[in-house]
């Protein structure tokens, strides 16, 4: 039975900000599904072992994850923003709606220093926060 997420009881304000690559740029892992991997790899025109092998470790546990290249944050980032955006992984689409920034308006407010779009814009329907929560959850339980 999965855990539903816990969302806190206040208005979420988001609006990505043009030019923006803040959340790609911050310590941490980005955590890969294996519907990552195989999306990713079809778009890259790479099979989905070709991808693993040239992209991809292990961490400590036996989760997949993209490697962090050494002169840059991501393999993947470029001036002008993500080369993989259309395809990129569930856990750099879910952002910011992650379980651990949405259950206390502390964490949701903390998020703002790293995050110009946090409470900027229309208020998001916690619907939406929510099934983005949820599905990040899901996807990695133990994160």
């Amino acid at each position: 039975m999965k855990k539903e997420v816990e969302i806190g009881r206040f208005n979420f304000r988001f609006e990505c900000q043009t030019g923006c690559t803040n959340c790609c740029t911050q310590p941490g892992e980005v955590y890969l599904t294996e519907d990552d991997v195989e999306r990713i790899a079809a778009y890259l025109q790479a099979s989905p072992e070709e991808f693993r092998e040239a992209y991809c470790e292990t961490d400590g546990s036996g989760d997949l994850q993209l490697q962090t290249p050494k002169d840059k944050a991501c393999h993947f980032l470029l001036e002008e923003g993500c080369s993989i955006h259309e395809v990129k992984p569930l856990q750099c689409r879910t952002f910011p709606y992650w379980p651990q920034h949405v259950r206390h308006r502390r964490a949701w407010k903390n998020l703002s220093q790293n995050c110009p779009g946090v409470g900027v814009g229309a208020i998001v329907p916690v619907e939406e926060v929510r099934a983005s929560a949820q599905v990040c959850q899901d996807a990695f339980p133990d994160a």
